[in-house]
């Protein structure tokens, strides 16, 4: 009888969230503002703030990546930091005090916060303008989770107190942050259906399930160089987020 009462309101939950879905994508707010849409200013502003959108994934992505290439570069173990320190890590001003330590790891702290904030600042807003083209299902939920991604990364940035940090309690939330991402991704390459995105459908696929894998990996074991499956976990929504850039052209140009 239990089991038949939660298929019952699985079921009926699910018939909800499809009615919210579908009067924000073909039902009454549709209809209701497309009228509006179809004027040629409007239009053609639409045209170009989506194409903006765009190359401002592949910017952000290709940022990230280059910045955390320049801390490490820049940190006081080079190239072995990406073995050895997080990205949250790099982050840190030099003199923070952690358990009595002073930490030095890179020059170049700064700049990696920055990467969180454009990262937490733009994420959700290429989402609303960029990623809805292109998916015609789970929005709401891969809304929500890369809403929940932006509001981490931002939180990421303002915890940089260059004081006493507890840095377990941080790096948890950092790696909460980054399986929201990689999720996000999953949840919007399987509510991918145009056959014109199969090649982004599968690799958002791919790159979410590698992703969720490498930091449910740091959450839940102990092994050596988890500062490298963390880095893994965020190096694919970076590498997704430059995709993105371009599957959002290809469906302007359509």
């Amino acid at each position: 009888m239990k089991s038949e009462k939660i298929k019952e309101l699985a079921h009926q939950l699910g018939e909800k969230y499809q009615k919210i879905e579908d009067y924000f994508t073909n039902g009454s707010f549709v209809i209701k503002f497309y009228p509006f849409l179809m004027y040629p200013c409007v239009r053609q502003t639409q045209s170009l703030s989506i194409k903006f959108v765009a190359v401002l994934s592949v910017f952000i992505g290709l940022y990230y990546l280059f910045t955390e290439l320049m801390a490490i570069l820049f940190s006081d173990v080079s190239l072995a930091a990406y073995f050895h320190h997080t990205a949250f890590e790099l982050s840190l001003p030099n003199s923070t005090i952690i358990d009595n330590n002073v930490t030095v790891n890179s020059p170049l702290s700064f700049a990696m916060r920055a990467s969180f904030l454009i990262q937490g600042y733009l994420f959700f807003f290429i989402y609303l303008l960029g990623v809805t083209r292109i998916t015609q299902r789970f929005r709401l939920i891969s809304g929500l989770l890369a809403l929940l991604f932006s509001c981490g990364m931002v939180i990421l940035y303002s915890t940089q107190s260059g004081k006493y940090i507890e840095t377990s309690v941080q790096n948890l939330g950092g790696s909460l942050t980054f399986l929201c991402g990689n999720l996000a991704m999953l949840l919007i390459g399987f509510g991918i259906k145009s056959r014109l995105h199969r090649s982004f459908k599968n690799f958002s696929i791919i790159t979410g399930i590698v992703g969720i894998t490498a930091i449910l990996t740091t959450l839940f074991f102990s092994l050596p160089y988890l500062a490298l499956l963390e880095r893994v976990s965020v190096t694919t929504i970076m590498l997704w987020e430059i995709a993105l850039g371009f599957a959002i052209l290809r469906q302007v140009k359509k």
